[in-house]
């Protein structure tokens, strides 16, 4: 089974005990109801359980692209998106844009079979079930599966 190499190895704590109780019924709502989020969701667990560090992230993208809907324009539209969503404005958004396009560029070295080292291919790993996690966490923060209301109030507002 693959992990992430900086998975959290503490216990959990009252906090996220307190945050699990606040936000279960609509996490259960979204996977319901969503299937973009359903998807995405599942690409969050079964991402463990492929047989290579490439298919896992090619998995982990396939739940990236169902939140955002993409079809078109993916690297900057997908590193615009989650900059807006997930960072404040200022330097640090600029920064996240930088990141998530680096790492969507590493995504597809990974995924198109580019020679690659491990630890390369870990970081593709690791970041792409890290902003995995941060979008769908803020779908479920804000009760809803991530839409394009969402992405013009993040871009404008």
């Amino acid at each position: 089974m693959l992990c992430d190499s900086e998975a959290r190895s503490h216990n959990i704590t009252n906090e996220d005990g307190r945050w699990i109780r606040q936000h279960f019924s609509d996490f259960n709502r979204l996977a319901a109801e969503s299937e973009s989020f359903r998807f995405a969701l599942e690409a969050s667990v079964d991402w463990r359980y492929s047989t290579t560090a490439r298919a896992a992230v090619a998995r982990l993208w396939a739940g990236i692209e169902a939140i955002f809907g993409v079809s078109t324009e993916l690297v900057y539209r997908i590193s615009l998106l989650s900059g807006s969503l997930l960072t404040p404005r200022g330097k640090a958004r600029r920064e996240k844009f930088a990141e998530v396009k680096a790492l969507y560029g590493l995504r597809s070295k990974v995924v198109h079979g580019a020679k690659l080292s491990e630890s390369q291919i870990q970081v593709a790993l690791d970041g792409s079930w890290g902003l995995l996690r941060e979008l769908l966490l803020l779908s479920i923060e804000r009760g809803h599966a991530l839409s394009d209301t969402d992405f013009d109030e993040a871009l404008f507002d």
